[in-house]
């Protein structure tokens, strides 16, 4: 699929203003006519800014430098910002991260989402006051009349900035006027992080969840030659213990009954093509390999001899 990025707003239950944007690898909803969890950006009638992070947290800090894109274009306070983590539906069926890829893979996407959504509120103002959209500017969640000093705020603007048509392609704004992209940010989540309330995808429960633990070959390539599970299924809170094709499962309530019954496991291993393996050797080779002379695998440039 080619990148493309697409911005469309619906008009909300609670006079909210929806900006949803899509890009590469992503499905974009359709227009709202209600707040739907899955949008990337939303105004309330009560002021209050939500940004949806796509993106998970892998200790890379998206959970700030994405609302960050956001933020500056739309001009509110970061700080009061509400996050929202993107799950996974009907509207997110490709959430990946990876390859140092969440930051430049959004940046456009997420800088139009703010300035189309900025410039949707600075024409509700204007229209409300009868006057040019040049005369307007955003600051600080509101927008201000420069010539009268007039000031609406974005949550009195949410109802009717969501009945405008979005911008084809809004105007982002110029790298000298940037005030919080490319300059040092405390991460939004880091008193939660450092505080011990963050909550991981490890933190996830359930209503009749289990833990599975699965005891591996100890050599990479084995596989099981046999197994008995008695010991293992004695120990209190083991529900089940199963074959899988990377090892034997062990099914209980918590994780500290898998990992004893794992160990209570008796397992008879094959270890494969790789059993007469030996690390220390290996790395003895290497160690020997790199003091000979080297062999050319590539020559590009000009003037190489």
């Amino acid at each position: 699929m080619t990148r493309r990025e697409a911005l469309r707003v619906g008009s909300l239950s609670g006079a909210a203003l929806l900006l949803d944007v899509a890009w590469s690898g992503q499905v974009a909803a359709a227009p709202a006519a209600s707040f739907r969890p899955n949008a990337w950006l939303r105004v309330g009638a009560d002021g209050s800014v939500a940004i949806t992070v796509g993106k998970s947290e892998l200790g890379q800090g998206v959970r700030t430098s994405l609302p960050m894109l956001v933020a500056e274009e739309l001009e509110v306070d970061l700080a009061a910002v509400d996050l929202v983590q993107a799950v996974p539906g009907p509207e997110f069926k490709r959430l990946r991260t990876g390859g140092s890829g969440s930051v430049y893979g959004s940046y456009a996407a997420l800088r139009k989402a703010g300035a189309a959504a900025r410039e949707m509120l600075v024409s509700a103002a204007a229209a409300q006051w009868g006057v040019d959209t040049s005369g307007c500017r955003a600051i600080n969640a509101s927008v201000i009349h420069g010539a009268t000093g007039r000031r609406l705020s974005y949550a009195a603007l949410a109802d009717a900035a969501s009945k405008l048509p979005v911008p084809d392609n809004p105007r982002v704004k110029d790298a000298k006027d940037l005030l919080l992209v490319g300059r040092p940010t405390r991460r939004l989540d880091g008193p939660r992080i450092v505080t011990g309330r963050a909550v991981y995808g490890l933190d996830t429960r359930v209503p009749g969840m289990r833990q599975a633990v699965v005891a591996r070959p100890p050599v990479l390539g084995g596989s099981v030659v046999r197994w008995d599970a008695t010991r293992a299924r004695a120990v209190p809170g083991v529900r089940d213990v199963v074959q899988v094709p990377s090892g034997i499962a062990v099914v209980a309530d918590d994780t500290w009954a898998a990992l004893q019954g794992r160990d209570a496991l008796d397992v008879t291993w094959n270890d494969g093509p790789h059993a007469g393996f030996d690390s220390v050797a290996f790395r003895r080779r290497l160690a020997e390999a790199a003091q000979g002379p080297g062999r050319l695998s590539r020559r590009e440039g000009a003037g190489l001899a």
